[in-house]
This record gives structure tokens, C-alpha cells and sequence, in this order.
């Protein structure tokens, strides 16, 4: 299958084109979509496409300069563009990058499954190509370690390769392959990538340590049977981080299981593989393997109750930020990951996730502390770092340093924040025996005086707030069909006619009249026969 990203800001146009054709029975599969150029680029070094299809018009950085952008990283990526009629001497200026081709919104089917099947061709003899010219018979040992891997993505075994294999010192008691991603950046080229392989490969091979070798976008090392113990790893991993760090690089290494065959080769290849998608929600400092355990994520969680389950955990990181409780931010943080990971998102997903969250409470706060506005330009960059992050417990510790340091920026009245816990208090507990004495002994003030302050902030008595607070759930639970008894019950009241009288007061009408009332319209009944009831 080869690879497609769609990037297009509107929603209905990425949706649209996912489910316009039948991708696989054509030889591809849409492995994601982006909104705009910069979450565009991040996927790009994730998932390395083979075909990208690209809208000419976002806000922001357009289509054109991120074609531009991608074209000085990936020659050889294939890109169609997506245009409106108006756009179209804006799509001309894009052929010069390279394009192949356009397509005029909205975009005709056949049209673009007519492209797809000729770009397959060129895609499968590239593939071909490949295969061919690692079938040399002069084989470097490296060369060799490629050719197994590209074979066996293609067939069970490589039995044409044994030969070889065995004239190269190849047939060992096991086998296990180590992957290494180098967290390029904003390098435009190859260099950093070969200074560390040729750093690697007089490490590795010189000493007789294993076989390094580069398939795709990664590094690799087939290792000798002998370093595959544990006692060595850390060697392994110290000697790959400092080759790296020579180049000024940072790198991801993961281990692939270990087999006994050359045909079982692509077994290990594909573990690695599998473990560099996922590194993200590994907690590993060193080197991601067989026996390195993913974050611990609870039972799984399907898409539409996570959703509903971080909305609360914002709130109340508002709430926390708000009043300058810093303490209970780490465990949000945690939380927000923990439901992330258990509903099965991708790295891209939990990063978009907190970079919205971060943008959200910065931009609500900055409306009520305006020396937070300030800062705007320098958190701008600060977001942005949120995507760099190669580690979810890194990445989490990063969010709780920086929402720390913008609640701790702010400048509180004490006796507003005193009032906001009091409300969140009795918003979150009101079904519970509140009671002011017992908030006044929490916040260290007398009842009467904190019944004054909180009158004067709120323009009700303590009492009456509560009260009322109780009555508009318990008519939420009328609404819902709740019986009377179980609605007085679930809102704090134990005496169901103390809450008849407390009901009707509020509201002007009894629970029984409140919960029938449109029957009441239709049928004219009195409100004494609906209490009979």
C-alpha cells in the first residue's frame, strides 16, 4: 500500500476525500490528514507519504509555500494540488515546484482515480527498480542487510539471498535489529544523517559489533549475536546518543525482537518499526525494546467518551490556573494523557490536543489578567515547542512547567480568588451537607464575616445561592424523567417536602406541576391532582 496525507483547512473537504474512493483496492491507504501547513509538515516527518494531496488556499502559510518548504526535504514526493477556478494562475506558479498535477474543486472522481492508477505504475517500477539493484552479485554487507529487509517486505523468505548471506558471515544463531530516527529539524539536507552512520559504522562494524546500515528514513544496526545481551544495551545506547550528539542531534532508538532465521529477519524489522511509531507513549529514556512496557492506559476508551471526559479536566485546569492552585496542575496534565491514551490517539493527536488546551486557557485568562497579554508573542513560540517533544512524560512535564509559570505570572485579588473557590465549591458539592460554618473553618474566617463577604460578592446569602444552585439541577433532573423523590435525593435534600416547598418557592410551581406541565396545558388538570400522584 502506498501512503496518502490530505491537507485541506476545511473539514468537510479532508472528510470527503477520505471517503470518495475505495483507496486500497487501489493500492493505497489515507493514513492522515492535517488542517494546516505547520500540522502538515510535523505529519510528513512522521509518516514520510508517498503522495501528498494539498489545497493551494489555507489561512496562514498557504499551499504554495508549503510545497515550496517540502520540496527542498523531499525531491522525490509525489503532490497533487487541490484549486478553485480562481486559483488557477496561483496553480501555475505550483507546477514549478514539481507538481504532478491539479485538481479543480470539487474534485471529479474519476479524475483523480485515472491519476491514481497511472502514478501507481510509476510507484510500483520504482519499487521494482529497487529490488533489482540490490540483486547485485557483488554484495556489500551492508548492501546485503538491505536487500533481506526489502525482500522479505515482499515475500515470507529470501532463499535467493542464503548464498550470499553465508558468503558474507551472515548466518548467525540470531538475529535482532535496532532502529535509530535522528530528530532532524531544520536541517535541509542528508549531512548530519551520514556523519553519524560513518561515526556509527566505525563504532559498530570496525569492532565487529554488528552490521549499520540506512533503509527508508532510519539508521540501523544488525547485531552480532553477542551484543545482543542486556549488559551491553547501555553501551550500545551511549555510543549511538554520543555519535548523534557529535552532529548536534538528538535521536529515537528502538530494538526489535529478537529471531533465529533470515527469514524471520523482517520479524524483528517490523517490531522496531512498530515500536518507532508508538515511541512516543513509551516512559524509556534509553532505548525502546521487547521488555520496555507503554504508559499504562487503563481500560480502552472509546473516541466520544474521551471527549466528554477532557472537557472537565479543562475546566478545571481553568479553575486551578484562575486561583493560583498550582499543585493540582501535574495531575491534570497526567489525566488529559491518560484518557488521550486510553481512547488510542496518535502522538499527533494528543500533541494537537494540548496545544489547543494550552492556546485556550492562555487566551481565556489573558481576557481577565491583562498583564498576561503581554507575553503573547513569547508564548506563540513556547506552543509551538509542544510539537518537538518525543515523549509524552516529557512532553507533559513540559505543559505543567509552562502553565505553572503563566498562573504564577498573574496578579489576584485575594478576595476574589477566596469567592471562586467558594463557588467551584458549591457548584462541584451541592449535593452534599454544605454548610458556611464549615467553609468558614476551611478558609480560616468567621461564618458571619465570610456570609458578608460572600453576599457582597454574589448579591445572594449563602443559603439562598446553594438553594438555588440545587433547584436548577433537580429541574434538570425532572426533565430527564427522574421521579421526585430520587431528584430531591441526588441534589442534597433528604426531606422530599422540605424540597416541595423549597421547589415551588424558587420556581413558582410544585415539582409535580413543574415535570408535567406541558400535560398540565393539554389536559387542564389541577395542580391537587397531580400531588395525589
Amino acid at each position: 500500500m502506498y501512503s496518502v496525507l490530505i491537507v485541506d483547512d476545511e473539514l468537510s473537504i479532508r472528510e470527503g476525500l477520505v471517503t470518495l474512493l475505495d483507496w486500497e483496492s487501489l493500492g493505497y491507504r489515507v493514513v492522515d490528514t492535517a488542517a494546516n501547513a505547520i500540522e502538515a509538515r510535523h505529519k510528513v516527518e512522521l509518516y514520510s507519504p508517498d503522495l501528498m494531496i494539498i489545497d493551494i488556499r489555507m489561512p496562514g502559510k498557504d499551499g504554495l509555500e508549503l510545497i515550496r518548504e517540502l520540496r527542498e526535504d523531499e525531491a522525490d514526493m509525489h503532490m497533487i494540488i487541490l484549486s478553485g477556478y480562481a486559483d488557477f494562475s496561483y496553480a501555475k506558479r505550483a507546477l514549478s515546484y514539481g507538481i504532478d498535477n491539479y485538481l479543480l474543486k470539487p474534485v471529479d472522481e474519476d479524475e483523480l482515480q485515472q491519476y491514481l492508477t497511472s502514478l501507481s505504475d510509476v510507484l510500483n517500477a520504482r519499487t521494482i527498480d529497487r529490488r533489482n539493484h540490490a540483486a547485485v552479485k557483488v554484495w556489500s554487507r551492508e548492501m546485503l542487510v538491505q536487500s533481506l529487509l526489502m525482500e522479505n517486505r515482499l515475500h515470507p523468505a529470501a532463499p535467493a539471498l542464503v548464498d550470499p548471506a553465508m558468503e558474507s558471515g551472515l548466518l548467525w544463531d540470531s538475529y535482532q535489529v535496532i532502529l535509530i530516527r535522528l530528530l532532524l529539524q531544520d536541517h535541509a539536507d542528508n549531512g548530519p544523517s551520514t556523519a553519524v552512520k560513518a561515526r556509527l559504522t566505525a563504532s559498530f562494524e570496525n569492532n565487529s559489533w554488528g552490521i549499520v546500515f540506512s533503509l527508508d528514513s532510519y539508521l540501523g544496526v544488525l547485531l552480532q549475536p553477542s551484543y545482543q545481551k542486556e549488559l551491553v544495551r547501555k553501551l550500545i545506547v551511549q555510543n549511538i546518543r554520543e555519535a548523534s550528539a557529535a552532529e548536534g542531534l538528538e535521536c529515537i532508538i528502538t530494538a526489535g525482537d529478537m529471531v533465529d532465521s533470515l527469514e524471520e529477519l523482517s520479524v524483528s524489522h517490523q517490531s522496531a518499526l512498530a515500536r518507532m511509531k508508538d515511541h512516543f507513549f513509551y516512559d524509556e529514556p534509553g532505548m525502546i525494546g521487547p521488555d520496555s512496557l507503554k504508559m499504562k492506559t487503563g481500560l480502552p476508551a472509546k473516541l466520544p467518551d474521551a471527549e466528554s471526559s477532557l472537557a472537565p479536566v479543562m475546566d478545571r485546569l481553568y479553575f486551578a490556573m484562575d486561583t493560583g492552585n498550582l499543585t493540582v496542575i501535574p495531575s491534570l496534565i497526567q489525566e488529559a494523557g491518560d484518557i488521550m491514551s486510553a481512547a488510542g490517539l496518535s502522538e499527533m493527536a494528543v500533541k494537537s490536543y494540548y496545544v489547543r488546551t494550552v492556546s485556550a486557557l492562555f487566551n481565556k485568562l489573558s481576557l481577565e489578567f491583562k498583564e498576561l497579554g503581554q507575553a503573547q508573542s513569547r508564548v506563540d513560540g513556547q506552543i509551538q515547542q509542544i510539537y518537538r517533544h518525543t515523549s509524552l512524560p516529557q512532553l507533559q512535564r513540559y505543559i505543567t512547567d509552562l502553565l505553572e509559570q503563566y498562573a504564577g505570572g498573574i496578579i489576584r485579588d485575594e478576595m476574589d480568588v477566596l469567592m471562586k473557590r467558594m463557588l467551584d465549591l458549591i457548584h462541584r458539592h451541592y449535593d452534599e451537607n454544605l454548610k458556611l460554618e464549615t467553609l468558614a473553618d476551611v478558609f480560616s474566617y468567621s461564618s458571619a464575616y465570610l456570609g458578608k463577604l460572600f453576599k457582597s460578592s454574589t448579591g445572594s446569602s449563602f443559603n439562598s445561592y446553594l438553594d438555588n444552585v440545587r433547584i436548577g439541577r433537580a429541574k434538570e433532573l425532572l426533565d430527564q424523567g427522574c421521579k421526585i423523590h430520587q431528584a430531591a435525593s441526588e441534589v442534597g435534600f433528604s426531606d422530599v417536602d422540605y424540597f416541595r416547598e423549597k421547589f415551588k418557592k424558587i420556581t413558582g410551581l410544585s415539582p409535580s406541576v413543574y415535570r408535567r406541565k406541558d400535560s398540565l396545558q393539554e389536559d387542564d388538570f389541577s395542580e391537587s391532582a397531580y400531588e395525589k400522584n
